[in-house]
C-alpha cells in the first residue's frame, strides 16, 4: 500500500525538479542582482547590479557576472555544475568554491541549500562564491558583507 504513495511522491518531486529548470524569459523585464567572488580575506570581487533575464539560475548568473571567466563540470546526477575555477583562480587541494546566499533577516551569509543551477535568481538577490576548505569543526563563510 505504501509503494504507490512513494511512486506518486517520486513522480511529483521529479515533475517539480523539471519545472525548476532555467526558463530565462528575454521578453520579461530584466532583473538585477549582485554576487561576491571572494578568493581570500583581502581579495573580494563584487559584481553589483548585474542585469539578467528573469528566470536565470544561479550558475548562469555567475557566468554572466564574470563574463564566462569560470571553469565548471556538469554533473547530471545532481543536475548541477561543480565550479572549479572563477576568474582564473582555481580551487586547489582541499579547497572548493562554496556557494552562499545573503540572509537579509539575520544580516549574514548562509551556505546555499541547493546547487546554484537549481536556484532561480530574484530581483536584488545577493549571492557569494567563496574559496573555502571543508572543516566541519570550523564552517567557513565569506568575510565580506554587502
Amino acid at each position: 500500500m505504501r509503494t504507490p504513495a512513494l511512486v506518486f511522491l517520486a513522480l511529483l518531486f521529479a515533475a517539480i525538479a523539471v519545472a525548476c529548470d532555467s526558463n530565462a524569459d528575454p521578453s520579461a523585464p530584466p532583473i538585477t542582482a549582485s554576487v561576491l567572488v571572494e578568493v581570500s580575506d583581502g581579495d573580494a570581487r563584487w559584481f553589483r547590479d548585474v542585469e539578467v533575464p528573469k528566470g536565470t539560475d544561479g550558475y548562469e548568473f555567475l557566468d554572466a557576472a564574470v563574463e564566462g571567466a569560470l571553469v565548471a563540470g556538469w554533473h547530471p546526477e545532481f543536475r548541477s555544475h561543480f565550479v572549479s575555477e572563477i576568474g582564473n583562480v582555481a580551487a586547489e587541494g582541499s579547497a572548493f568554491w562554496g556557494f552562499f546566499l545573503w540572509n537579509e533577516g539575520t544580516s549574514s551569509w548562509e551556505p546555499a541549500t541547493s546547487g546554484a543551477d537549481l536556484l532561480s535568481v530574484k530581483q536584488d538577490h545577493i549571492m557569494a562564491w567563496a574559496l573555502v576548505e571543508y572543516d566541519p569543526d570550523n564552517p567557513q563563510i565569506p568575510n565580506s558583507q554587502p
